[in-house]
C-alpha cells in the first residue's frame, strides 16, 4: 500500500524561512546542513508516535526552490500598477518571468542531481524550475532529509497521519524553500453543502438572475459589475484550481442554458490523479 500525498502545495504563496550553514568544500560542493523550517504539523510535538512508517512505502514529494531577485520582483510588481510608470500593465510571458526570477538552470540541475544520488525518482520538471516532482519509499526519504517518519493518531480526526519526527536537513549547496509532501496532517475536504429544497421538491426563486429560479448566469454578472463592457475574454486563459474532478456534461449544459459559446477545456492532473468525480474522504 502506498501513502501519496494529495495536499495542496502551498509553495509559492508561503514565505518559509531556512537556517543555512554552508561550508564550501575543495570539490564546490556545500558541506554542512541547512535546516528547513516549517516542515512540522502544529501539535506534533505533543503527541507520543504510535509507530514508524513503514519503508517500503512510498511518498511523492514537490521540493520548491526559491525565487532569484526578490527585490527587483518586487520593484517589477509596483511598477506594473503604476500608471507613470513605462513598466504599466507591460506584463511579462512565463518564460519571461522564469529568466529573470526563477531558479536558475544550474540550480535546478543540481536539485536533480541530489534527488537522483539519494535514490529518488523525478516524476516531473517545470518550465518556470520553482518546482521538482519526486518519489522514493519512505527509507529514501529519511535518509535524503535526516528525518525518521512517524505515525501518529490525528488529535482532531479520527485517523492517523504521518510526519517527520524533526525538521528536515539536507548537504546542498543549492537553498530550498519547501519539501511538501512529508506529512499528510492536513487533508482536503469539500465544504460544499446540497440544501434539501422545501417540502414538495420545488424551492421558490428568489433571485433576480436569467438562469432557473432565478439564478445567475455569466451574463448577469457583466450586467451588474461591468455593464457596456465590449470584451469578452478572447484569446485569455483562465485557470481554476480543483480537489476533485468534474463532468464535462456540466460544463456543455451550463455553456447552452446560458447562450455562450463552447469554450475549450484543457486538464492539469496532479499525483496521478486521474481526473474522474470522486468523493474525498
Amino acid at each position: 500500500m502506498k501513502h501519496l500525498n494529495h495536499r495542496l502545495r502551498p509553495l509559492l504563496g508561503a514565505a518559509i524561512c531556512a537556517a543555512l550553514l554552508f561550508i564550501v568544500s575543495p570539490s564546490g560542493y556545500a558541506t554542512g546542513q541547512q535546516v528547513l523550517l516549517g516542515h512540522i504539523p502544529p501539535g506534533v510535538s505533543k503527541l507520543a508516535p504510535i509507530g514508524r512508517l513503514e519503508a517500503t512505502n512510498h511518498l511523492r514529494l514537490a521540493i520548491g526552490l526559491p525565487l532569484r531577485d526578490q527585490a527587483g520582483l518586487d520593484t517589477l510588481l509596483q511598477q506594473l500598477y503604476d500608471p507613470a510608470s513605462p513598466n504599466y500593465r507591460h506584463y511579462l510571458t512565463p518564460t519571461e518571468f522564469a529568466q529573470s526570477f526563477g531558479p536558475s538552470v544550474d540550480d535546478y540541475k543540481t536539485l536533480a542531481k541530489f534527488a537522483a544520488d539519494n535514490h529518488l525518482l523525478v516524476t516531473a520538471t517545470h518550465p518556470n524550475r520553482t518546482l521538482l516532482d519526486v518519489e522514493g519509499s519512505v527509507a529514501d526519504i529519511e535518509k535524503a532529509f535526516n528525518v525518521k517518519m512517524q505515525n501518529y493518531k490525528h488529535p482532531t480526526q479520527n485517523r492517523v497521519f504521518y510526519a517527520p519526527d524533526r525538521e528536515p536537513s539536507v548537504n546542498l549547496g543549492v537553498s530550498i524553500l519547501h519539501v511538501d509532501g512529508l506529512d499528510n496532517y492536513v487533508k482536503p475536504y469539500t465544504k460544499h453543502v446540497i440544501k434539501p429544497a422545501p417540502h414538495g421538491g420545488v424551492g421558490t426563486p428568489k433571485g433576480t438572475g436569467s438562469g432557473p429560479g432565478g439564478t445567475f448566469f455569466g451574463n448577469d454578472f457583466r450586467s451588474a459589475y461591468a455593464p457596456g463592457v465590449a470584451l469578452n475574454g478572447h484569446g485569455q486563459k483562465v485557470a481554476i484550481f480543483e480537489l476533485d474532478g468534474y463532468f464535462t456534461s456540466d460544463i456543455l449544459q451550463y455553456e447552452q442554458q446560458a447562450g455562450l459559446p463552447q469554450v475549450p477545456l484543457t486538464n492539469v492532473l496532479l499525483d496521478g490523479f486521474p481526473g474522474v468525480p470522486q468523493s474525498i474522504d
